[in-house]
């Protein structure tokens, strides 16, 4: 077992790097480099970034990026676990939070169970004292033209089956000119991985200049794009602008701020 943060600390002191420069040559905020080597993981936006950073940062050191995923995973992460809520190192977990929520869940089953018992005994105690008026039984008379007719005719409307249908996809062209980080969810950010038609996942993955990624999309995309600048976006073969900022909801009919 090593240190995560003191091996590219060193690593990084070796090669007589700043962070304004390692934020440069790998498109990271310098923000994000520093916690990794103080292992403040609770800065980092979750796992999948953590790891894609953490990677992405080794490597870029000369040192083997697998070998720190392993040992953050080992000592921060299940990666078995699918969500992607914040990471907090030992020091900076919250003492009795989870005492705090189990309780909050307690009171809501009391809540919820309280208020069902109510309803049953309403019913009830009012069913006893109630009775259903049946509707007259279909009877039939006789017609002058030998045919039958009835006295209370009834008919019973048609029943229009409504069959959902299928999901139009769109095409989402991303194409870079320079290198980019890019994070593409489906749906929100906290959604699953967007894939490419390649199956690249494209959660926490690392763009070359003059690559390309085609997603195959039926609902929006959110993506985080480390430098914008570096990346066009095209929807169904129409080039869209990127609004100001970093994060943006991708749609069939535009782009727009998220």
């Amino acid at each position: 077992m090593f240190e995560i943060g003191s091996a590219l600390r060193e690593a990084r002191e070796r090669k007589g790097l700043s962070f304004p420069q390692v934020e440069e040559d790998t498109k990271i905020r310098a923000r994000y480099v520093r916690a990794l080597e103080e292992e403040d993981f609770g800065v980092l936006p979750g796992a999948t970034y953590t790891k894609g950073f953490l990677r992405a940062y080794a490597d870029y050191l000369g040192l083997d990026g697998h070998l720190f995923i392993d040992e953050f995973n080992s000592r921060y992460h299940d990666p078995r676990r699918e969500d992607d809520r914040p990471i907090y190192p030992p020091s900076h977990r919250r003492v009795g939070g989870h005492k705090r929520e189990t309780s909050i869940v307690l009171i809501a089953l009391a809540a919820i169970v309280a208020i069902a018992s109510m309803v049953f005994l309403s019913i009830g105690a009012g069913g006893s004292n109630q009775h259903v008026d049946l509707p007259p039984p279909q009877t039939t008379t006789p017609s002058t033209s030998g045919g039958p007719s009835s006295t209370h005719a009834q008919t019973t409307p048609a029943k229009h089956h409504h069959h959902p249908r299928a999901a139009k996809t769109y095409s989402v062209l991303i194409s870079a000119a320079g290198d980019s980080w890019i994070y593409a969810h489906k749906g929100t950010p906290a959604g699953p991985a967007a894939t490419s038609v390649k199956h690249t996942d494209l959660s926490a993955y690392l763009m070359h200049a003059g690559e390309t990624a085609q997603i195959r999309a039926t609902g929006p995309i959110a993506i985080t794009i480390g430098a914008p600048g570096s990346i066009t976006v095209s929807i169904s073969g129409h080039t869209h602008p990127l609004p100001p900022g970093q994060k943006f909801l991708i749609t069939r009919t535009g782009i727009k701020q998220a």
